[in-house]
């Protein structure tokens, strides 16, 4: 693991609901493997950001100038995501667009303005489906653990309208051998004959998805 000069752990966030250490973890092997990259500016995505966790870690490690955008559909979520650039890069002028919080549904890359615009995706999307479990009294909660406000084959069709080609994504992935699921399979048929995706590592027990897109 990369040692931050920052104690960033301790982020700002809701107190209903708490991100993960996965999300530190994706952010610090995504710099490792971007590191060696020939591009010395990236204009990056981080996809159901919820507070922000992933782009800021990679902006902490990342030896690039990263300009990143991040996505969330849950407006509760930018006032934490606001005060934790703050802590990340106080040098910065607020009226600063290297760092954008975008409050839409991913449905919203299919849209004018989205295609081909990112060398880089990051996302910790919701793990799991409709009906994988039970659903909690708080409708935030479940909005960060399921897939309710849109579904998975939507989430990578975005992805892919989003990447440039020959460019990268990342993705958090549950197994889904308990639901009789297997979610490589799923995102390769998604892709299509677009791109190709592959498990490139674990973290406790999710999986690291490496999507990229075919240049066709």
């Amino acid at each position: 693991m990369i040692k931050n000069s920052l104690y960033t752990f301790d982020y700002f966030q809701p107190e209903e609901y708490h991100f993960s250490l996965d999300s530190v973890f994706l952010a610090q092997k995504v710099a490792k493997i971007i590191q060696p990259n020939a591009l010395t500016e990236m204009k990056v995505l981080d996809l159901c950001s919820g507070c922000g966790v992933i782009g800021l870690e990679l902006s902490l490690h990342s030896p690039k100038k990263l300009t990143i955008d991040f996505l969330e559909v849950q407006k509760v979520y930018e006032s934490f995501f606001r005060k934790n650039l703050e802590m990340i890069h106080p040098q910065l002028n607020k009226s600063s667009e290297q760092y954008r919080f975008l409050n839409s549904n991913y449905q919203a890359l299919l849209g004018p303005g989205f295609e081909c615009l990112y060398d880089l995706i990051i996302c910790n999307p919701p793990y799991f489906f409709k009906g994988e479990g039970l659903l909690s009294p708080s409708e935030f909660k479940n909005r960060c653990r399921f897939f309710l406000d849109s579904d998975f084959k939507t989430l990578i069709h975005s992805i892919l309208k989003a990447l440039k080609p020959n460019c990268y994504a990342y993705l958090l992935v549950r197994p889904g051998d308990n639901h009789g699921r297997n979610p490589v399979e799923e995102i390769c048929q998604y892709l299509g004959v677009f791109g190709t995706a592959q498990v490139i590592d674990n973290i406790r027990g999710t999986n690291i998805v490496e999507i990229r897109k075919k240049s066709i």
